[in-house]
């Protein structure tokens, strides 16, 4: 074996389309949570990724891991009118990778977007495997989304990112199957959940929000975390909480999180009566200390990969109501960690499920609890996603004894 002086890092890219700070959702969040887990592995990730604000540095340290980002005036993952910006932030991505070709041995994609197509191009150019992991299943899959971008290059760049990739990874059950069903080999595909930082924090520690004005008067506290997108399905769970509140069941919802849907959801809040029982606050720094505080999750998504915020509720032993969809499905246990209900869009199924579960007494949502965090430690927690990542890069470059043993 060589001597350990001799080893040097794995160099891996995470090329992903948009990122933080000008991009604050699940995928994102994910990438950076795996990129530090990965630096204490024997790999050393950089993420490569877009700006569309001058104000936003062009590279910057986040939590020990260096962040590229290429100019682009509009998202680099738009098709239609603004193709012409797309492909052009595409060029730069090519050349940035050839200038440092050197200094990679892996090109990891987040997402099968036009980031996916210019990853598998500019690995083969330069001779290193690329992997490409899938961010939804079901009608949002990403390869029947890639399909669909106008002026056939989509259904170019989905066959050449299906025949190019080196390895797949999907988080859920649905979304292994939709691969298969793309004509994907299983040689080619891994099943690797998202990860959470497990804590040892208790939900009865720190400052409760329960003595704020959030909270008060024998309220239970349901929370939703997550973006006010169209696939986050907010009007739904608004309409289903009216249905609560006219049943006299004492709840409070909070809404945290922004989006191209945020006045339209606050419209309907107001039409639907409900001002004195939900709250939107918006994008906070502090989900945790609502979660630590909150009696319910819940997320009504219209479809979904492996749901971040999910994830997060259930370290924090929050239970759940949510959609019975790809990865939601994969997580919650119906019955023991939370509830699942479909179809997705139905108000009166989530309101029923919701009923439920604000009904239920304290001692079965505290076994709940209980159930969700083992759920998370068991089979999610980020260092195990953080070392199923290494073996499957370590298996893809055979590297041997020339890199730290990242395995």
């Amino acid at each position: 074996m060589a001597d350990g002086a001799n080893r040097r890092p794995l160099r891996v890219v995470m090329l992903i389309n948009l990122f933080m700070p000008e991009v604050f959702a699940g995928g994102e969040q994910q990438c950076l949570r795996l990129s530090r887990a990965l630096l204490a592995r024997g790999v050393e990730p950089v993420i490569l990724t877009s700006r569309s604000r001058p104000e936003t540095p062009a590279l910057e340290v986040m939590q020990g891991v260096e962040v590229h980002r290429l100019w682009s005036p509009v998202e680099p993952q738009k098709g239609g009118r603004h193709i012409g910006a797309s492909l052009a932030w595409m060029r730069k991505v090519g050349r940035w990778i050839h200038a440092r070709r050197d200094r990679i041995d892996l090109i990891h994609c987040h997402h099968a977007k036009l980031n996916a197509w210019i990853g598998v191009r500019a690995a083969r150019r330069i001779g290193v495997p690329c992997i490409v992991k899938l961010g939804s299943a079901g009608p949002n899959f990403d390869f029947r989304s890639l399909e669909k971008k106008r002026f056939l290059y989509g259904r170019l760049a989905a066959r050449e990112v299906r025949d190019g990739a080196s390895a797949f990874i999907g988080t859920s059950a649905q979304m292994m199957g939709d691969l298969r069903g793309y004509g994907i080999g299983p040689e080619r595909l891994w099943h690797i959940s998202n990860g959470v930082e497990l804590s040892d924090t208790g939900r009865d520690e720190g400052p409760s929000l329960r003595s704020m004005t959030l909270h008060g008067g024998g309220e239970r506290l349901v929370v939703f975390a997550g973006r006010m997108e169209r696939q986050k399905n907010v009007d739904t769970l608004l309409r289903a909480f009216a249905m609560v509140a006219a049943q006299h069941i004492r709840a409070r919802l909070v809404l945290l999180g922004d989006g191209a849907c945020l006045d339209a959801h606050r419209r309907l809040a107001d039409t639907l009566g409900l001002g004195a029982h939900v709250r939107f606050a918006g994008r906070v720094d502090t989900v945790g200390t609502y979660l630590d505080a909150a009696d319910l999750f819940v997320l009504p998504a219209r479809a979904e990969g492996m749901s971040n915020a999910l994830l997060e509720a259930m370290a924090h032993g929050v239970p759940q109501v949510v959609s019975a969809v790809s990865g939601n499905t994969d997580l919650v246990i119906d019955g023991h960690t939370g509830w699942l209900y479909a179809p997705p869009e139905d108000a009166g199924a989530l309101a029923h499920a919701l009923a439920e579960a604000l009904a239920c007494p304290p001692e079965r949502l505290a076994a709940m609890a209980r159930a969700s965090r083992e759920r998370v430690r068991s089979g999610f927690s980020m260092d195990a996603v953080a070392d199923r990542h290494a073996v499957l890069y370590r298996s893809l470059t055979a590297a041997g004894d020339a890199y730290a043993d990242v395995a």
